[in-house]
């Protein structure tokens, strides 16, 4: 049994004079959810899904097929990590300003957003392990809350880079 919070309270206290005090990158960071987290809301949905629809439907090289696909989507992630370590720039996109360098080259030529793309390949495994088609969702859905927090980024490269980063936008897709 859960324990009760009937009768909990914050101490009281001046909580404005400390808020006052904290400052944030900038107001839209504080609204945005970092992409992981969406990651993890959408793999619950998938979850809660394939649970309501009554578990696991099984299939001839499910195993085979979703673990290509997760290890895909973590090598992916992986290597886009390392191109921005490489290139001594932030991977955090709490404040997409602080990024200090453009990558283009390795799998950033075939994708401005190798990092988003390596989730969705995530999800993906995870809908193909379910074996229930209704799995699918989460990765449109995954997509439409990402896109806020993809066009800050776009945003903040095209005032930091200028015509560099148009000409890499007009070069290479955002997804695929």
């Amino acid at each position: 049994m859960l324990p009760s919070l009937r009768g909990w309270a914050l101490p009281r206290g001046d909580y404005g004079a400390i808020l006052d005090g904290m400052q944030l990158p900038d107001a839209d960071a504080a609204r945005r959810i970092i992409p992981p987290g969406w990651a993890l809301l959408w793999s619950g949905v998938q979850a809660g899904l394939t649970a309501l629809a009554g578990g696991r439907r099984r299939f001839p090289g499910q195993a085979a097929i979703a673990g290509t696909l997760a290890a895909g989507g973590f090598a992916l992630g992986v290597v886009a990590l390392k191109r921005f370590a490489r290139a001594g720039t932030t991977s955090m996109p709490q404040d997409p300003s602080e990024t200090t360098a453009l990558v283009t080259d390795g799998v950033y030529a075939y994708t401005r957003n190798p990092m988003y793309a390596s989730i969705l390949l995530t999800l993906l495994a995870n809908a193909v392990w379910s074996g229930r088609r209704r799995t699918l969702v989460a990765l449109p859905g995954l997509m439409l809350c990402l896109q806020p927090q993809i066009e800050a980024e776009e945003a903040a490269l095209a005032r930091l880079f200028g015509d560099d980063y148009e000409a890499y936008r007009a070069g290479v897709p955002r997804w695929f």
